[in-house]
């Protein structure tokens, strides 16, 4: 896995983001636990790549979120794909092309609303994967490389999952085994534990498996409506994983797929590896590392839209 982040100078790491953050706000719309319709915009976030390690800061809370108490500590290990793999191919720091895929949830029967992808279609976009060559990274992987250059598969490809919903564990586990392929999913720690939601338990079992796990803050609030609450939902879920799994590199991936300068600042001064957020497209550079484009795959997502959402093309309106 990728080991860019952790403790760094704090104030050289911010002066440097500050330094490229755009001027302008950036308003990617996406979507979460309530299920709001949504739509995504093209976003640009200029983030300066930072070697060194932030520290942590110490912050005020000004109202206390409850505080998770865990102390699983796994150890992480990889299931090997069963498929021989092409030869990792090097690839230069500064840009590179990944799809990263957005899902939700994933249901065995009729779908009920567009967030919902249903296990036979599931099925069939992992095995249109596994047919035409493509790998899964994670996204400490993809972000590892942007800074530093590095190996990947001549095809890669993200697959993440948000809110942490249970389903991600009873269905899509187990097609991503099948296939060699892990994903990284992204919880909202409150809820961990809590039904429709995953269990401590399933959580740490993917990421022996190879998943990422990754924040989705405490809550699922909207932090550009709530930036008071930014620094507390990014600190206590982070904290949260970190004591779960034992691990100091983290991504977080913004409630409702948005973000501005601001919350992107914070989610870099608070040590996360990168920022997913929701967009257009599969280019990723150092300069978007914390709003990193994602393509949801939806209800009515058939497999030619997925096709064309892999392979970069223009969706038709």
């Amino acid at each position: 896995m990728i080991n860019i982040t952790g403790k760094r100078t704090f104030f050289i790491g911010l002066s440097l983001l500050l330094l490229t953050l755009c001027a302008s706000g950036i308003q990617a719309a996406g979507n979460g636990g309530n299920l709001e319709e949504a739509t995504p915009n093209t976003v640009v976030l200029t983030v300066s790549p930072v070697v060194e390690k932030f520290s942590t800061p110490i912050i005020t809370r000004s109202s206390p979120i409850t505080r998770f108490t865990a102390t699983a500590r796994p150890t992480k290990t990889v299931t090997p794909s069963s498929t021989l793999r092409p030869e990792r191919i090097f690839i230069p720091a500064g840009q590179l092309t990944v799809p990263i895929l957005l899902y939700h949830r994933i249901i065995d029967g009729e779908t009920t609303n567009r967030y919902e992808v249903s296990l036979k279609s599931f099925q069939d976009q992992m095995e249109y994967l596994s047919k035409n060559g493509y790998e899964t990274i994670t996204p400490l992987e993809l972000t590892r490389v942007l800074l530093k250059g590095g190996d990947l598969p001549p095809k890669p490809i993200i697959l993440t999952f948000d809110d942490g919903y249970r389903s991600v564990y009873e269905y899509a586990f187990p097609v991503l085994k099948e296939h060699g392929y892990s994903g990284a999913v992204y919880l909202i720690t409150r809820d961990v534990g809590a039904p429709p939601y995953l269990t401590k338990e399933q959580v740490i079992e993917l990421f022996a498996n190879g998943w990422e796990i990754g924040s989705h803050t405490v809550s699922h609030e909207d932090l550009i409506k709530k930036p008071a609450l930014a620094h507390e939902q990014l600190i206590e879920s982070k904290e949260y994983l970190q004591s779960l799994l034992n691990v100091e590199q983290l991504t977080v991936a913004y409630p409702y797929g948005r973000a501005d300068k601001n919350i992107a600042t914070l989610a870099a001064k608070y040590a996360y590896s990168a920022g997913m957020g929701l967009g257009i497209t599969n280019n990723h550079s150092t300069a978007t590392l914390y709003f990193l484009s994602r393509r949801e795959i939806t209800s009515n997502c058939d497999l030619n839209c997925f096709e064309k959402i892999v392979t970069g093309q223009k969706l038709e309106p």
